[in-house]
């Protein structure tokens, strides 16, 4: 059995109201009054009450600028100058408190709103203090379902030596990736998507203590008519966003057959389940998967209140939706939870947890 226990989570100091947020890209599109409204009333309706940012630039109060300075778009290279300069503190604070004093024997990062090489792997080794001869991992560029292929990794490194310890840091600055075009996907994004960061260590040996998850299996599927509906590209002004209207009533279509097939691989069912961990891509896709797997806003409601607090994180948000449920009154490693995140493709990433120990 392998185990993940010690998920902690990190968040940047600028936290803006979700309606300041709105009023703030409607003053940067230059909407008429109508559009304004409209574009208001997303807002309103998103699900999301605020949204961290490492930068400042989002205040309509503040006038000190770090990176949209002006009307042009910043550069690709200056926004990774300014992911590197806030990703590293960010990562290190989720990472510094996972490790509680553990000592790991591998490192795999995990981000898609930043890259470099030498990367954050080995700034993580700097700042952690990390054994030179630590193995490292990095997961890149894979978008919201990104942490299910880390702790696949570490899954693997636990199943083949049973001493690993193994730790996995992601951080996420999507707000970087600020982009002023007023195309509806755009548009859905700045909605969205907001900054953090989260860690956790994943083992063979059991923790002290019962707020962790047993790692029972994954299951993947991809869902090839969603492949243009969801994207993530490198253009020469920044990293663009595809994120169309129809990923809701994609996911709603292929959702419960794909969480079926997960299921029955180890013999169970939905009314298993005990507790839900679905990253909360968007409150649309929240409403109607719960629709659709018959499932309550209580079932979901780790998903509905990660939503609520800080928006997507991206890879970042799966930590922060487990750790809410590992907080909840009454919370036991033996109650059954399934995990499941959605990105590029489209993919469909899954994970049971807690269901091998369910019934000791």
């Amino acid at each position: 059995m392998r185990y993940l226990y010690n998920i902690q989570t990190s968040l940047p100091k600028f936290q803006i109201p979700q309606i300041e947020l709105g009023q703030y890209m409607a003053e940067q599109y230059d909407f008429s009054e109508e559009e304004k409204a409209k574009l208001m009333l997303m807002y309103k309706r998103s699900g999301i009450a605020n949204r961290h940012s490492c930068l400042p630039d989002f205040n309509l109060t503040e006038t000190n600028k770090e990176l949209f300075i002006n009307q042009d778009e910043p550069s690709v290279s200056k926004r990774m100058e300014t992911y590197f300069k806030h990703a590293l503190p960010l990562a290190t604070e989720a990472a510094f408190d996972a490790l509680q004093g553990e000592k790991i024997s591998h490192l795999i990062t995990v981000s898609c709103t930043g890259m470099a090489a030498p990367g954050l792997d080995l700034m993580l080794i700097d700042t952690l203090h990390l054994p030179l001869h630590t193995h490292r991992s990095s997961v890149n560029f894979m978008g919201c379902y990104a942490y299910f292929h880390a702790l696949k990794i570490a899954d693997a490194y636990c199943q083949s030596d049973p001493h690993a310890r193994v730790l996995i840091v992601s951080v996420e600055l999507c707000t970087i990736h600020f982009n002023k075009a007023k195309d509806t996907d755009q548009i859905a994004a700045n909605l969205l998507f907001a900054d953090g960061a989260a860690a956790c260590l994943v083992s063979a040996q059991r923790p002290n203590h019962n707020a962790y998850f047993s790692i029972d299996s994954f299951y993947s599927k991809i869902v090839p008519q969603g492949k243009s509906d969801m994207a993530w590209k490198i253009h020469e002004t920044g990293f663009l966003m595809t994120l169309s209207a129809y990923i809701p009533q994609i996911l709603q279509s292929s959702i419960k057959p794909i969480i079926e097939e997960a299921l029955s691989i180890k013999n169970s069912t939905i009314t298993n389940i005990q507790h839900w961990g679905i990253h909360p891509g968007g409150r649309k896709i929240l409403d109607y998967l719960s629709a659709e797997l018959g499932l309550t806003q209580t079932d979901l409601r780790a998903s509905y209140a990660v939503l609520n607090e800080v928006g997507n994180l991206s890879s970042s948000t799966i930590l922060f939706v487990l750790q809410n449920i590992l907080n909840r009154d009454g919370y036991s490693p033996n109650q059954p939870c399934f995990t499941a995140g959605f990105g590029p493709g489209l993919t469909i990433e899954t994970m049971l947890l807690n269901h091998a120990t369910h019934s000791v």
